[in-house]
């Protein structure tokens, strides 16, 4: 009788586990994708209405980079492309309802200028000009001028700005020619300089687009002997997020393309500018369909080659997220798309931080709302200290700031700690620091790190397939802050400017 029910009993569980497993094959409803677009209520005063052009049309950035429609409609034929703003934010286009696009929308970057190189022309407005990056991505590096523009012989060139920005070479070739800047990395790293003679930028960022950021810039060539100034790097392709809460349909195509190196010329010309990396598209919708050609593109560019080559870029990202997707293949975008479920449309409660004001021996002078690093604030002559006025938002209470002091020649930079940041709530904080001051210009910096909450971890996106441990707001020269994202095993995952 015990072995009879203990048969039994098992069977029982046999059939129960099969029940169970015939209930797991009818997966759960998925929510419907919401944009998050403002125009849900056509009203709100921040809703642009339907977005129809019928010519080749640049949109102005607001200055948070957010675009909210009810619709979208871009006819064969049209191109759409956008303004950089202040700030340089990604192109970030919100809709309530369904985004047609047959003709193209570009947040591509442009090529480098190709230096003259010509001993004495006369033209040398060109020379060692870099790129500029797409909304979004970041500029290649200047390239090295040589004697001709008053440089030296194998002048160093600039870095590619970003992430992943190409490097630059210094020296030059045994012959007098000018070596070539590596190539910005993004999706990968970017190539090394001609012969190796500077390494290609970092891989950074990660699929899934969150933080949204664009490519990094390729590196500028080193001068030559005698000629005009080397190439400058190509700036990184922008970045783009379109998100709706109907069908995005497209039969056209969406660039984000790095841009190509600048070239020199002459017979010991300078080295060529490393390509810019692509930048990144992220499409997300309730339903994703594609007809016609509907094509997406983040492509690294070429390093220039006309004398000693640059490195190429690499390719940025490419990210489809939606409940519904027809018409699909990796082949139509340029790289592969990576595709999941909808996920979060932006990085929630983005901190910032800011030095509003500077007192010293008088009242306090406040700081201006968008500084330019260059006599913002004049202080009395022989000044040797000051207090420094902080604000911040998304930033927990408690939290110190570190203030930097970089002067603008000679000594190294200072540092001091603020008091604890406090307020009513996290979402506006203030404190005070008080910095050594060198003689002459000084730059003030501000710095702050944070370990994030188990609650704040949960409700950030995963980086790299972990969790993030630490949040570290910088500002600028400009006085924007960059956020970087730093998880548990201590990588980093820098944000766009906010």
């Amino acid at each position: 009788m015990m072995k009879r029910y203990a048969k039994q009993n098992a069977r029982a569980q046999v059939a129960t586990l099969a029940a169970l497993a015939l209930l797991g094959l009818a997966a759960p409803a998925q929510a419907t994708f919401d944009s998050g677009s403002v125009c849900a209520n056509p009203a709100d005063p921040n809703c642009l209405g339907a977005f129809n052009p019928t010519i080749n049309t640049t949109v102005t950035l607001p200055p948070d980079g957010v675009l909210n429609y009810t619709t979208i409609n871009i006819p064969a034929g049209v191109t759409v492309s956008f303004k950089n703003n202040a700030a340089n934010t990604p192109v970030t286009i919100l809709a309530s309802g369904n985004v047609t696009i047959a003709g193209a929308i570009s947040v591509s970057t442009q090529t480098a200028p190709t230096n003259s190189g010509t001993y004495g022309d006369g033209v040398l407005g060109d020379d060692g000009q870099p790129g500029t990056g797409g909304p979004g991505g970041f500029d290649g590096g200047s390239g090295g001028l040589g004697p001709v523009l008053g440089g030296t012989d194998g002048a160093t060139g600039g870095a590619g700005k970003g992430p992943g920005g190409g490097s630059t070479a210094a020296g030059r070739y045994y012959d007098g020619r000018g070596y070539g800047g590596a190539g910005g990395g993004y999706n990968g790293a970017g190539a090394n300089g001609w012969n190796n003679t500077s390494p290609g930028g970092a891989a950074y960022g990660q699929a899934i687009l969150l933080p949204l950021i664009g490519g990094s810039g390729g590196g500028g060539g080193t001068a030559g002997a005698t000629f005009s100034g080397a190439g400058g790097g190509g700036g990184g392709g922008g970045a783009i997020l379109i998100a709706t809460s109907g069908t995005f349909y497209i039969s056209g195509y969406i660039y984000a393309d790095g841009g190509t190196g600048g070239q020199s010329a002459g017979t010991y010309c300078g080295g060529d500018g490393g390509g810019g990396s692509g930048g990144a598209i992220k499409i997300m919708a309730e339903k994703l369909d594609r007809g016609g050609a509907g094509y997406l593109y983040a492509r690294g560019a070429g390093g220039g080659g006309s004398c000693l080559g640059g490195g190429n870029g690499a390719n940025g990202y490419v990210r489809l997220e939606s409940n519904v997707i027809t018409n699909w293949s990796t082949g139509y975008s340029t790289p592969a798309y990576s595709y999941a479920l909808p996920g979060k449309v932006l990085v929630p409660n983005s901190p910032t931080l800011s030095i509003t004001g500077i007192t010293a021996g008088g009242p306090t002078q406040a700081v201006p709302a968008n500084p330019t690093g260059v006599a913002d604030v004049t202080l009395p002559q022989g000044t040797t200290s000051a207090t420094v006025q902080i604000a911040a938002t998304n930033i927990p209470r408690g939290t110190t700031v570190t203030i930097y002091a970089v002067p603008a020649v000679g000594a190294n930079r200072t540092s001091s700690l603020s008091s604890a940041l406090d307020g009513a709530s996290d979402a506006a904080t203030t404190a005070s620091a008080t910095v050594t001051l060198a003689s002459g210009n000084n730059v003030l910096l501000a710095s702050a790190t944070y370990t994030v909450t188990e609650l704040v971890a949960m409700n950030l996106p995963k980086f790299g397939g972990e969790y993030v441990a630490k949040i570290r707001v910088d500002t600028d020269r400009a006085g924007q802050p960059h956020v970087t994202y730093i998880t548990a095993s201590g990588k980093e995952y820098p944000a766009p400017k906010v």
